[in-house]
């Protein structure tokens, strides 16, 4: 949960798209499992002053005041929409990219999405959250007995990286 609360921050920054964390608070608050604080040179390594600063800077303010969606017909409104799609379509990499340092900083590496199983597994699981790490115990444990399966781990759901999907398979 701290991992992906950090990785999330940091994305939603340099990214500038609005990120929802979440993960199984029952599991968390109730299992008894090890767990390995993020320290805090960590955590200061992973958030670039230079993003919190211009998210602060794009904040709304009666010190600088901007309008920002107006009333709009349906023709316009769309024409502003297509303006974020860029941002969009470069939040899955950036999002990969700070998997990636944190997996430098930390030792433990993720990524949007991730296979695990038999190399030619004839079924699939797709799994988000806390559930996802039963499933992969349970894949190896069925192919011991010999199945032929596989799960993939869904990091970042949205936006979807559908290359990055199919690769993972």
């Amino acid at each position: 949960a701290m991992d992906f609360a950090l990785i999330a921050q940091a994305a939603t920054l340099k990214s500038r798209i609005p990120f929802l964390h979440f993960f199984d608070g029952f599991r968390t608050s109730h299992e008894e499992s090890k767990i390995e604080m993020i320290p805090q040179e960590i955590l200061r390594a992973m958030i670039d002053d230079e993003w919190v600063l211009a998210h602060r800077a794009r904040s709304l303010s009666p010190d600088h005041p901007v309008l920002r969606g107006a009333a709009q017909n349906p023709d316009v409104y769309f024409q502003g929409r297509e303006t974020v799609n860029s941002f969009y379509e470069a939040c899955p990499k950036m999002t990969q990219d700070i998997m990636d340092q944190f997996g430098k900083l930390t030792g433990r590496h993720y990524r949007l999405f991730e296979y695990h199983g038999a190399p030619d597994a004839e079924r699939f699981l797709i799994f988000m959250g806390s559930g996802a790490e039963a499933a992969h115990d349970t894949v190896d444990y069925l192919n011991a007995q010999g199945e032929k399966i596989g799960i993939v781990k869904v990091r970042l759901y949205r936006p979807f990286d559908v290359n990055a999907f199919l690769n993972s398979l």
